[in-house]
């Protein structure tokens, strides 16, 4: 019996496939309620504001779709993005079960991908998940604009995938109209939120398309994934507002010229800020290492990256990065893939690994030559990194160790992550009820400035404290009412007196 399939059988409670016990719902179940709580408590921030209008303005659906089509003749071609961002607006439990639903069922999807097949698993996901880096939080989970662009087609790539899941294993997709049809929509969805993972898309397609068809395992699925990202592609980028791309406007400088100055900031926000996740898949691409039979070239690939995430720390201490140090980077990245082609046996989870480990890299390679880019359009590249290392952690041979302490780990580190926000969150979203309440009262008298207390903890949101709060609260007119923020301990003193 080889290495992985003594893994599956003698697994360490995180890939034994699940018995569906009422017990492992109820905790999934309690994982959505946890997740749909803490959505409750972000704040409006930035330009949600601004949505937070426009939704309290639309008269129903058709006004809906005008919007949007308006905005993809105008401004960008993000039709779901915006859908379901305009959607949201002024529709809070709307909002939230949307978060809810789609942060869940990204936890859930890459759990699967990863090799876990358990609840302990989807905790140990979930937890990895929502421990972002603090920049990367902010701009993807607590605002609306960012979470409704970037999340929901993660999950959608991530359940086309599911449905092409036989590849990994190198077996022919099941045929038939109903599961073509299926990664087709979801493949041209997915292609409708922002455009780098539009090309992952597409690439995506195209590579499995080619892939299935040289082993002799093509089928109707495969080929309609493909043409449903080649679809939705089309559909955006045929959008009038990328002119902008080469008339140098906001969506680029000069497209590669943007590269030597965006690689540093694309591998410092991928590796350099996310500490836990290349620590970890260094730590497991060296056991797999440790574990195989050692050649000069492994001994190479080893070295490589050990060196490699020195240098990752050496710049997280530093806090800074240069060319070379993301140069480094892409050393380091080419050999934990080098690493685990040869290191990991045969089979679908080495396949997994691979192919999300390239994914990461190929859903980042766009963001090069674009501008302006911040941590939020790193966020599949982190999905994809995250399950990489799920796939070398589930196929390491560790059926000796006992499951109890496994899953204790798994569900103290979800748990700890989610208390941790929720403690974190909760008296910002008690302070919120407290401006809203200030902002409703300089509305009502016609007051011409409005002082408001600051958020604490405002690293962890995406512009806070901000007078985008104008385009939703005004007297006459949006921007004629004056907002300006103390902390929130002077705020009290002077509501005091």
């Amino acid at each position: 019996m080889n290495r992985q399939t003594g893994t599956r059988a003698r697994g360490v409670g995180l890939a034994r496939p699940g018995a569906g016990r009422a017990w492992e719902r109820a905790a999934l179940g309690t994982l959505f309620l946890a997740l749909l709580a803490l959505c409750g408590l972000f704040p409006l921030t930035g330009d949600d504001w601004f949505r937070e209008e426009l939704g309290r303005r639309l008269t129903g659906p058709t006004d809906l779709l005008e919007t949007v089509l308006a905005g993809w003749r105008t401004y960008n071609g993000r039709i779901l993005g915006n859908l379901l961002a305009y959607a949201a607006g002024s529709r809070r439990l709307l909002r939230e079960l949307l978060r809810a639903a789609f942060l869940f069922g990204t936890v859930r999807l890459a759990a699967g991908h990863g090799g876990f097949r358990t609840v302990w698993g989807t905790f140990l996901t979930a937890a990895a998940l929502l421990a972002l880096p603090r920049a990367m939080f902010a701009q993807i989970y607590p605002w609306a604009a960012g979470f409704f662009n970037y999340v929901p087609p993660a999950a959608l790539a991530l359940a086309a995938l599911r449905l092409l899941g036989d590849l990994f294993a190198e077996r022919p997709v099941p045929g038939g109209v109903p599961r073509a049809a299926a990664v087709f929509l979801l493949g041209l969805c997915g292609a409708l939120f922002v455009e780098h993972v539009t090309l992952y898309g597409v690439w995506a397609g195209a590579v499995l398309l080619v892939w299935s068809w040289r082993r002799g395992i093509a089928s109707a699925p495969v080929a309609a994934f493909c043409a449903g990202t080649l679809l939705g592609a089309l559909a955006l980028f045929l959008s009038p507002s990328y002119g902008l791309i080469w008339g140098g406007g906001a969506y680029s400088a000069g497209l590669w010229a943007n590269a030597g100055e965006n690689l540093p900031v694309v591998v410092s926000g991928l590796i350099s800020r996310c500490p836990v996740l290349y620590l970890t898949l260094t730590a497991l691409g060296l056991a797999w290492f440790a574990a195989s039979r050692r050649t000069g070239l492994d001994r190479l690939l080893a070295a490589l990256l050990a060196l490699g995430c020195g240098c990752f720390i050496l710049c997280g201490l530093r806090g800074k990065w240069t060319g070379g140090e993301a140069l480094a980077a892409v050393l380091w990245g080419a050999a934990l893939w080098a690493g685990c082609w040869r290191w990991l046996p045969k089979g679908e989870r080495r396949n997994r690994a691979l192919f999300f480990l390239a994914s990461a890299g190929v859903g980042a390679l766009p963001l090069l030559a674009v501008s302006p880019i911040g941590p939020r359009c790193l966020y599949w590249s982190y999905v994809c990194l995250t399950i990489a290392a799920g796939n070398l952690l589930s196929a390491l041979p560790l059926g000796l160790l006992p499951r109890r302490p496994v899953r204790g780990t798994a569900l103290g580190l979800a748990a700890g992550v989610l208390a941790f926000y929720l403690a974190l969150f909760l008296p910002i979203h008690a302070l919120e009820g407290e401006r809203l309440a200030a902002l409703e009262e300089a509305v009502a008298q016609g007051r011409r400035e409005v002082v408001l207390p600051a958020y604490p903890h405002g690293e962890y949101l995406w512009e806070g404290d901000t007078d985008k709060i104008g385009s939703r609260f005004y007297i006459q007119e949006p921007g004629d009412l004056s907002i300006s923020f103390v902390p929130a301990e002077e705020w009290a003193g002077r509501a005091g007196r």
